[in-house]
């Protein structure tokens, strides 16, 4: 049931991220929800699961996005990484420690985003691709607390986590 919730989660954010979201936002610049979800659930499930749910989620980010079929997935990929690696007692330490790491798993996400957009042909500037970085991560980071607090509802309803290998 938990991963059905989340499946529903995680599609409805991928959609509002790609079309509502640029419609409506002001700054032309929005957080990544998808991104810190994929954060939170590879910290509270382990790798594998983050790494299982970023490739669908970054799928349909590219079909929504027109981006080349698997950017999305590759650039998820060390988002679930250092998520897994998190563990979730460092997410039940507190909310600074998560935010952090969201910086961090950010900052991979827009590396390996660049590099993959390099790879297929485009051309980026190295200023305006760290410009956008900083302001993605702090908005990522605004964001936490919010899915943070998510996390911990699901937890309080004696949600069963995977076990961890």
């Amino acid at each position: 049931m938990t991963r059905l919730i989340f499946a529903l989660a995680i599609a409805t954010l991928a959609f509002a991220q790609a079309a509502l979201i640029p419609a409506i936002n002001v700054l032309s610049i929005g957080p990544n929800f998808v991104l810190v979800l994929i954060m939170v659930w590879s910290a509270e499930r382990g790798i594998a699961e983050g790494v299982i749910w970023a490739l669908p989620v970054g799928i349909l980010l590219d079909l929504l996005s027109l981006n080349p079929l698997g950017s999305n997935t590759l650039a998820l990929l060390p988002v679930a990484i250092i998520g897994g690696l998190a563990s979730r007692r460092v997410f039940h330490s507190g909310v600074i420690i998560p935010m952090l790491l969201v910086l961090a798993a950010t900052v991979a996400h827009q590396a390996t985003a660049s590099l993959i957009a390099v790879a297929t042909g485009s051309s980026l500037s190295l200023l305006g691709t760290a410009r956008l970085a900083i302001l993605t991560a702090l908005l990522n980071v605004a964001v936490v607390p919010l899915l943070y607090v998510g996390a911990a509802i699901l937890d309080r309803l004696g949600v069963t986590r995977a076990s961890r290998t």
